[in-house]
């Protein structure tokens, strides 16, 4: 599958956390974000994903919601709690009530599952280049 990746947008390095459980979409996710120049960490459970934002903080966060330890909403309420300014928060999920935690949580997208791998570094890259108060569904197929 080839990446159609605009060369007018860089992502300059900027730190991305990457939240799944499934080991899987983690490493592709992954790979495909440090392919579009970004710098990633990954959490596989939510406990984790607060370890690895309180050592670096990141600039974006691309969150599923059914995790072990701490579900999604729970790392959303943890980051609240230890910043002020909260990165921009992109719901990965299959679950059926996407949209309504998506706005629970405040994020500024949502991409169902399986989800789009050109989408998912268009989104990213919106989520770091706009102002995120807003949150909108890149996609919901």
């Amino acid at each position: 599958m080839a990446l159609q990746h605009r060369a007018d947008r860089r992502a300059d390095g900027r730190l991305v956390l990457v939240v799944d459980d499934d080991l899987g979409i983690r490493g592709l996710v992954r790979e495909v974000l440090e392919d579009a120049g970004f710098a990633v960490v990954t959490a596989a459970d939510g406990r984790a994903a607060l370890d690895r934002a309180a050592e670096r903080w990141p600039d974006l966060v691309v969150l599923d919601l059914g995790l072990p330890r701490l579900d999604g909403e729970g790392v959303a309420r943890g980051l609240r709690d230890t910043h002020t300014a909260v990165p921009p928060i992109l719901i990965v999920s299959a679950a059926n009530d996407i949209a309504v935690v998506a706005a629970r949580v405040s994020a500024f997208a949502y991409l169902r599952k399986p989800f789009d791998l050109d989408e998912l570094v268009a989104t990213v890259h919106r989520g770091l280049d706009t102002d995120t108060a807003t949150m909108s569904p890149a996609t919901d197929s």
